[in-house]
């Protein structure tokens, strides 16, 4: 019997208010259950420039609480599941994996709080499926882009930046349009070279990135 896992108003069981949306990783076609509801992914949930999800399916948190994912969790079959970004080395887990309290402790135990080395990475890469969405959604509740001195955090994925500089194009400062640019240019070269985020238009497209995911900065 799979003991239910409860937090974050986010209450889920394998064979919860399941949907057939997905496909099973080791035949193509068999349908895998999204234990959150009956939603279904807009696409299979490739990101230009950082991610493509090969033979595994997205599974959309049908409650998250943000406008879209930055973590997508990507089911390989029924029972194994991964997230991208990998969640491990996240701040939030930091508390997680050190106070028994913490509404997602034995979930960090499980999958983070010892993710060094091939045996943690082969762990956190092979997520019940139903764990993977809780500590998604849990992540989405912290959510907040910040702009520090030569990086904006958590890491501003590609395909976010340019539907960022897409929200309002015709206000785009000098600086941020430099940054839109500089990213248009590395897709359509598909060479994969890390920027720093710096100046003004990093401020500007961290605040941005937070409207782009619906989320009120805390500070």
């Amino acid at each position: 019997m799979r003991t239910m896992k409860c937090s974050i108003a986010l209450c889920v069981a394998v064979l919860a208010c399941g949907s057939t949306n997905g496909r099973d990783a080791s035949s193509g076609n068999v349908a895998l259950r999204n234990p959150t509801g009956s939603c279904t992914a807009p696409d299979d949930g490739s990101r230009a420039g950082y991610h493509s999800p090969g033979n595994s399916t997205w599974l959309p948190d049908c409650q998250n609480v943000l406008k879209r994912e930055y973590w997508r969790v990507f089911a390989q079959s029924a029972t194994s599941a991964y997230i991208i970004p990998r969640p491990d080395n996240v701040t939030e887990f930091v508390a997680a994996c050190a106070d028994p309290a913490h509404p997602l402790y034995e979930l960090a135990q499980k999958y983070l709080c010892h993710s060094a080395g091939p045996d943690g990475v082969a762990r956190i890469n092979d997520m019940d499926p139903a764990d993977a969405l809780t500590i998604g959604h849990y992540l989405h509740t912290k959510l907040e882009f910040v702009s520090y001195d030569t990086d904006i955090v958590p890491f501003a994925l590609p395909s976010d930046v340019i539907d960022a500089c897409e929200l309002h194009a015709d206000t785009n400062s000098a600086e941020l349009e430099a940054i839109c640019k500089r990213e248009r240019d590395r897709l359509a070269s598909g060479q994969e070279i890390g920027f720093d985020y710096t100046g003004p238009g990093a401020i500007e497209l961290a605040v941005r990135l937070n409207e782009l995911y619906g989320i009120t900065p805390a500070r």
